[in-house]
């Protein structure tokens, strides 16, 4: 008896709302319409900042910046520079290079001086770890894998087989 009079309830609103609009509503006029003009000595908007539009009959020169100038030297990467302690094959493959976990693909955060290197990981492997500098040929880092010291025996103390830490005696200067 509930449903039969939410039902009627129902039908009744939804008479009624559709009763309520009008049967031709007015058409949609657009009030404000955007444009945009360009003068000829006016700056493109989509080319870069600071650049100018050349002079009648001048010819088109390249912008010089004071990096261009500068000589980088060349730098070749070394094995020796990096150590792999752990490689992790599967999707994705994982490295731990130099105590932080890399990526194929991603690059590692290297300065040489005042100049950042983009070293990128090329591949990760089982025997190491494949990286390339720029364009030049990848190096093969290989995996480093730390040699395990003998068990103790049950008749050595605990101060006898505790991890060794090697500090230098004096704080290295900077």
């Amino acid at each position: 008896m509930k449903s039969l009079h939410l039902l009627s309830a129902a039908i009744l609103l939804t008479s009624l709302a559709h009763a309520q609009q009008p049967a031709n509503p007015e058409p949609y006029s657009l009030k404000n319409r955007s444009s945009f003009s360009l003068s000829l000595d006016g700056r493109v908007p989509f080319w870069p900042i600071g650049w100018q539009r050349p002079k009648e009959g001048e010819p088109v020169r390249p912008v010089q910046t004071a990096k261009a100038a500068v000589e980088v030297p060349k730098i070749q990467l070394s094995a020796e520079s990096f150590n792999v302690s752990g490689v992790l094959l599967g999707n994705p493959s994982l490295a731990t290079i130099n105590g932080r976990s890399f990526e194929e693909g991603e690059y590692l955060p290297v300065r040489a001086g005042d100049q950042r290197l983009k070293v990128q990981v090329r591949a990760i492997r089982e025997q190491g770890v494949w990286l390339q500098l720029d364009g030049n040929p990848p190096v093969l880092v290989p995996l480093r894998r730390d040699t395990l010291r003998p068990r103790a025996t049950q008749d050595q103390t605990p101060a006898e087989w505790s991890i060794q830490l090697n500090v230098p005696a004096t704080p290295p200067a900077q």
